[in-house]
């Protein structure tokens, strides 16, 4: 956003989600009440309604005009949301219409409020972290987690987890889980990894259901290399974030690192980190004391 507070809105949603509808025309119908430039998606905005094709755009034209993105669903929305967006450094202000929420700052009954200060610039960015996994000439990128599992077999795998060059740890286990601090509280929380605030510089590498008593996650510098081998031959699949999941072939190395650009969220100026656990997942409360 420029000094002369000019905006932009891009405006990214989940079409599986029906509320995504009445909620867009909501937001269109108030964008063009204040006459605030705008841009939606075409596979959102060419299924709600036949005047919204005319506000419709393809995401290439989205990225090189909008200087801030609209996210409208749920964490998973979001997650998809800064895929496409990448390293263009476009801001993304989430809208929830899911459960959680983590990265989407504000619900549908306040984004009319919120964007004018968007316009004043009353707001925060957090920079996250992204993760570059490299295998077998493909690259991939996650916010969340990269997850190395064992695809749809029933079979364990076997790895290997190096640290720049040191390793770390060989299991036999259902997978491995390398998570961003902002995808702490995700994938890697579900299979017993510490939640990690999401300023803090570090990597979780969180074993999937490990056959072992005695391998832990374990917390690494992100400024390293994370080097994953899987030594036999079997099925095996790298997935990033949930969404987008690739097979390789086996033995095979994998290779984890930071990536060289960062995904800029957009936040309320009262909001905290502690703050959002507590809210989302309840974090401190004891329900002996609740009423």
């Amino acid at each position: 956003m420029n000094e002369e507070n000019l905006l932009t809105l891009g405006i990214i949603g989940n079409t599986s989600k029906d509320e995504v509808s009445k909620l867009l025309t909501e937001i269109v119908d108030y964008l063009v009440e204040m006459k605030i430039s705008f841009l939606v998606d075409e596979s959102i905005g060419n299924v709600t309604s036949v005047k919204m094709r005319k506000y419709s755009a393809n995401q290439g034209k989205i990225l090189s005009e909008a200087n801030c993105i609209l996210s409208l669903g749920g964490d998973g929305t979001f997650l998809n949301t800064a895929r496409i967006v990448g390293n263009r450094n476009i801001p993304i202000l989430g809208v929830n219409l899911g459960r959680l929420g983590f990265f989407s700052e504000v619900s549908p009954k306040e984004i009319k409020k919120f964007i004018p200060d968007l316009l004043l610039h009353k707001f925060r960015i957090t920079e996250q972290v992204i993760i570059k996994c490299i295998t077998n000439g493909k690259v991939i990128y996650g916010l969340n987690d990269i997850v190395v599992d064992k695809s749809d077999s029933i079979r364990m795998i076997e790895t290997e987890t190096f640290y720049n060059g040191e390793k770390v740890v060989k299991c036999v286990s259902d997978g491995m889980i390398v998570s961003t601090p902002a995808g702490s509280t995700g994938y890697s929380l579900s299979c017993n990894g510490p939640i990690v605030n999401p300023d803090s510089s570090v990597f979780i590498i969180t074993p999937i259901s490990p056959h072992t008593l005695n391998v832990r996650p374990i917390i690494v510098p992100d400024n390293g290399e994370i080097k994953i081998k899987v030594h036999k031959e079997s099925n095996a699949r790298i997935t990033a974030d949930g969404q987008k999941a690739v097979k390789i072939n086996t033995p095979s190395e994998i290779i984890l690192e930071k990536a060289d650009y960062t995904i800029k969220v957009i936040k309320k100026l009262d909001t905290t980190y502690f703050n959002t656990l507590k809210q989302k997942l309840f974090w401190g409360e004891d329900k002996r004391h609740s009423k």
